[in-house]
């Protein structure tokens, strides 16, 4: 993967941290259910201290306000974002028979797409493909080229 801005980064970060929180939800966790700004700032500050030892992101620093964004538009807007995207899967996939990973790489493009008009469309593809390629297969990154693909195209309109 390569990760060459904070941007990037913080993109990468989002998706971890809706991970998370889906992960804790469907194991019934109760410490992250709710998701409010201090606990996205207190998430937020562990995954910089994280990420400064990893070699690759070493010079990069988190965008604090574009990781908040995203965290917290597609929290607040789960259900909604979910119901949109799945007009866009064929039958073989579904919301509910999906990676977690896999939908909040999409979740994500999709608040970047409806809220962040200025970023290009094929930037937004390239990022989310790249975050895709350091989880899955070939098959699964096709997917969520195929899936944004349709939907930047749909959102032009």
């Amino acid at each position: 993967m390569s990760i060459s801005n904070s941007r990037s980064l913080s993109r990468l970060a989002a998706v971890q941290t809706l991970y998370q929180y889906d992960f804790n939800e469907k194991m019934n966790l109760k410490e992250l259910k709710s998701i409010n700004n201090m606990e996205i700032s207190e998430i937020y500050e562990i995954i910089k201290k994280f990420n400064c030892g990893i070699e690759e992101f070493k010079g990069l620093k988190l965008d604090k306000d574009w990781f908040l964004k995203l965290v917290n538009s597609v929290s607040n807007n789960k259900n909604n974002i979910d119901s949109i995207l799945e007009g866009f899967f064929n039958e073989d996939w579904s919301i509910e028979r999906m990676d977690h990973t896999l939908i909040n790489i999409l979740r994500c493009a999709y608040i970047e797409f409806k809220d962040f008009s200025k970023t290009p469309s094929k930037v937004i593809i390239n990022e989310y493909t790249n975050i895709a390629a350091s989880f899955f297969n070939r098959t699964e990154v096709n997917f969520v080229n195929g899936v944004l693909d349709k939907v930047s195209m749909s959102l032009k309109k």
